[in-house]
């Protein structure tokens, strides 16, 4: 796995910061993630990134997160407009957002009921995806891109947990509170399903 690189154009409309009151939720998911292993770290900076739906757009965590456990309301990004065409967003805030922010826009474009997208990194997830009936998306992109975004729309089909293949996993859910559950509640599955294996092979 490989720190993702910003591959699309930013206009900054403000640097006005965030106060959203959802901010402060989060938060904790974003701090709920690094602690369960789920946003590890890779050359400084911890990867993955939550967002959630908010009024024409949706607000993400900014890109090259040091840390996101202790989070301030600058570390967070208001993505307002995407033009495909100039592959280019517009947006409010201090830093530039997530790597990802195209797979995220992709999704709430293509769904009414999804309201947050929470994409993370974890190799038991990736490993026992087959296993436990996750549905894998077929190709491999490197992050980021548009291709990497399209491959997660094909396995959309109402499904609330995709794993990337050897790459991670997105969680989707009507609010942050359910697709942050579901992603803990698929990291103990693929936990258990790995015990399951290696008891299976010992001696």
């Amino acid at each position: 796995m490989q720190e993702g690189k910003i591959r699309f154009n930013t206009v900054f409309d403000s640097d006005n910061v965030l106060s959203d009151t959802e901010i402060v939720e989060l938060k904790e998911w974003s701090k709920a993630f690094q602690k369960n292993g789920l946003t590890p770290e890779v050359e400084g900076n911890y990867t993955g990134n939550l967002s959630f739906r908010s009024k024409d757009g949706f607000i993400i965590t900014a890109s090259a997160m040091k840390d996101k456990e202790n989070l301030t309301d600058d570390c967070f990004v208001y993505v307002k407009h995407y033009d495909a065409a100039n592959n280019t967003f517009n947006v409010e805030g201090k830093k530039k957002p997530s790597s990802e922010s195209i797979m995220h826009q992709l999704i709430y474009d293509a769904t009414k009921d999804v309201n947050a997208v929470f994409h993370g990194h974890n190799n038991t997830i990736v490993a026992t995806a087959k296993e436990l009936k996750l549905p894998i998306t077929e190709k491999e992109y490197e992050s980021g891109t548009v291709e990497l975004a399209k491959e997660v729309l094909k396995v959309l089909e109402g499904n609330r947990v995709i794993v990337l293949r050897n790459h991670g996993f997105v969680t989707l859910g009507e609010n942050m509170k359910e697709a942050g559950e579901l992603a803990l509640a698929t990291l103990q599955k693929a936990k258990m399903e790995r015990a399951r294996q290696n008891s299976g092979m010992s001696c």
